[in-house]
């Protein structure tokens, strides 16, 4: 069992809302930016629309990795998984609000095409459009060159997470 600190994976994932989600179509790759939400078993959750190119991708094949970090700090979390559509609306809306919310707070992005729930709510239509997938993931793996604000996983070296997982 690794001594590695999970707890420094679930902070940087906590720490973060964006990322870049990778699915495919007829052995095509595709890759887009994803806002996310995250649980305490490091499960992600992220939301599109009906008949976009991610969800299209994901009615024929659900296999997914996920990036997290990037920027000018030299940290990231590498994931694959498989995504599933959130069918009970009470978790949907759950996620939903946690998503708007992170917009709200930390851009108070207006363009986004999932808007804040109280409008998706007002128009039910709206609402059955959004689509709530959740990434149980099935690999992780993280690197930190030099992020010392997560200093006891700075390494030259990739530390695999799962499917050895031990959150502390």
């Amino acid at each position: 069992m690794s001594s590695f600190p999970t707890s420094d994976v679930y902070n940087f994932l906590k720490n973060n809302s964006t990322a870049v989600l990778a699915t495919s179509y007829r052995s095509l790759p595709y890759a887009s930016a994803i806002y996310y939400a995250l649980d305490d078993k490091m499960n992600f959750y992220f939301a599109t629309k009906m008949n976009t190119d991610k969800y299209l991708n994901l009615k024929t094949n659900n296999n997914v990795a996920v990036v997290v970090g990037f920027g000018s700090k030299h940290i990231s979390v590498q994931v694959r998984g498989q995504a599933t559509i959130i069918k009970d609306p009470k978790l949907k809306n759950k996620i939903l609000n946690e998503i708007s919310s992170i917009l709200i707070k930390n851009k108070n992005i207006e363009n986004w095409p999932i808007k804040k729930i109280e409008n998706l709510q007002a128009k039910k239509k709206a609402f059955n459009e959004e689509i709530v997938y959740k990434i149980v993931p099935q690999h992780m793996a993280f690197i930190n060159l030099d992020d010392k604000s997560f200093p006891d996983s700075v390494s030259n070296k990739q530390h695999r997470i799962i499917p050895i997982l031990n959150i502390v």
